[in-house]
């Protein structure tokens, strides 16, 4: 749990590494109240996709990291195909 609580490189880390050289559209996706996945795990993502086309990054507000209530995997689903659709939209233009 200390080596996800810090800051890792790109250059650290293989899964970090293949994100910097991502080059498309991206959702990262936090659940607010997440117990597994702790805010400096997305934050190394976020600063990692330094080549995307895009970065969309939402918190579902109170959501767990199962999404165990019904509302949350709506908000999910919701928010899912907003991006997907924006970013159709947006390679259509």
């Amino acid at each position: 749990m200390k080596y996800r609580l810090g800051t890792i490189k790109s250059s650290e880390n293989r899964a970090l590494a293949a994100c910097a050289r991502f080059r498309g559209d991206v959702l990262l996706v936090e659940s607010e109240h997440d117990h597994l996945v702790p805010r400096s795990v997305t934050a190394n993502y976020r600063t990692a996709f330094e080549k995307a086309h895009s970065l969309t990054v939402r918190v579902l507000e109170g959501a767990d990291h199962a999404l165990s209530e019904q509302r949350w995997q709506d908000a999910y689903t919701s928010l899912l195909k907003s991006w997907a659709a924006e970013v159709i939209a947006r390679a259509r233009k």
